[in-house]
């Protein structure tokens, strides 16, 4: 009974430390470059973390896209942010992260920190689920679905969740 308890311990313990191993891969090939990316309106490097098989859904807007359509947008977003000289800020926070050798799963919660050309600041919360895939030993974004849930989502939903590290 007591090498059963031992051996059940250290396969939780080996699952926690593989899923951080994951965890880890996962922020710096993906979210660390994604928040970068974002945040310099940069469409080459914010696609580059995209599988050329995205679904993009956009649930507020009831689209969605597939790469092609998905990059047009985003380059057109960011032109018109970088042609007025607006400023813009996101970060993630995890409340599901569920990850297999080549899958993961994973929800949680955005804040996106605008300062307009006038100096006006605005911040938006929502909530994201996305799908990657190990592609060729790196980790893309497969699926991307977000919602602001009409606007109801708060500051107090994406504290209540982990944040990247």
């Amino acid at each position: 009974m007591k090498n059963l308890i031992t051996t059940f311990s250290l396969l939780l313990v080996a699952g926690f430390c593989l899923a951080q191993n994951f965890e880890k891969e996962i922020n710096t090939q993906v979210w660390k470059p994604f928040i970068d990316a974002y945040s310099k309106f940069d469409t080459e490097k914010f696609m580059a973390l995209h599988s050329t098989n995205v679904i993009r859904v956009s649930q507020d807007e009831k689209k969605i896209f597939n790469f092609t359509d998905y990059k047009k947008n985003i380059a057109r977003e960011n032109q018109f942010n970088k042609n007025y000289n607006i400023k813009a800020n996101i970060e993630l926070r995890f409340q599901e992260r569920i990850h297999s050798e080549i899958l993961a799963y994973e929800t949680g919660f955005f804040k996106i920190s605008v300062i307009e050309n006038t100096g006006k600041n605005a911040t938006v919360y929502g909530k994201f689920q996305v799908t990657l895939q190990k592609e060729k030993g790196t980790w893309k974004i497969l699926v991307d679905s977000d919602t602001s849930e009409g606007g109801s989502v708060t500051e107090k939903d994406f504290l209540s969740a982990k944040s990247m590290e």
